[in-house]
């Protein structure tokens, strides 16, 4: 069973004890790790077990 969450620029939220957030300029930051992602690209924060993608003004994050 995965847990995700949607968020916007800005905004920030927890997956467990995962903090995720979406910083100006789409800079997702997930567990520590700082990415910038275009709409539509995703990214793996491996050390966290979470992927991150962009969908238009929100970021969905999900963990495995």
């Amino acid at each position: 069973m995965s847990d995700s969450i949607s968020i916007k620029e800005g905004y920030y939220d927890k997956i467990g004890i995962i903090h995720c957030g979406v910083i100006r300029g789409f800079k997702v930051n997930c567990g520590g790790e700082l990415k910038v992602l275009e709409d539509g690209e995703e990214h793996h924060y491996e050390r966290v077990g979470i992927t991150a993608k962009r969908q238009g003004d929100e970021v969905v994050f999900t963990k495995d």
